[in-house]
């Protein structure tokens, strides 16, 4: 479950809370996260002995974090013929500027979205939930 923004007034909050909610990962994808940040380059095997999930369950939160660019995955030729593919996650430098821009980024946007908050288009919003509802 996500925290909502009020949540980090408080200062308690961690960078991991930063992390999960800025880019909506879940506590699984988190916790891959980390076991590949800490013993990289590893494949899915390497992680399943760490973190008991099933080898699906595994690749696909490797997947969505390749998609946000904070995993990465490196083609590896096997000696006795095949491949297997390791996986490493960018460092925390990387990890902290690319955290950095995206604040800044999403902080921007809301800075412009609330400014642009009038009682007009609160009541285009209310004339829609009415209408929404009023054809049920």
């Amino acid at each position: 479950m996500t925290s909502p923004l009020s949540s980090f007034e408080s200062q308690e909050i961690t960078c991991f809370e930063i992390i999960k909610a800025a880019y909506a990962l879940s506590e699984n994808e988190l916790e891959i996260m980390m076991c590949i940040k800490n013993i990289q380059p590893v494949d899915i095997k390497g992680i399943a002995e760490i973190i008991p999930k099933d080898r699906a369950t595994i690749s696909r939160s490797i997947q969505r974090l390749m998609g946000i660019g904070v995993v990465r995955k490196t083609k590896i030729n096997l000696e006795r013929g095949g491949f297997k593919y390791l996986y490493s996650s960018m460092s925390v430098e990387e990890l902290k500027t690319k955290l950095m821009e995206l604040i800044h980024r999403i902080s921007h946007n809301m800075k412009i979205a609330i400014s642009n908050l009038t009682e007009k288009k609160c009541k285009e919003v209310f004339e829609e939930v009415r209408t929404k509802y009023s054809s049920k």
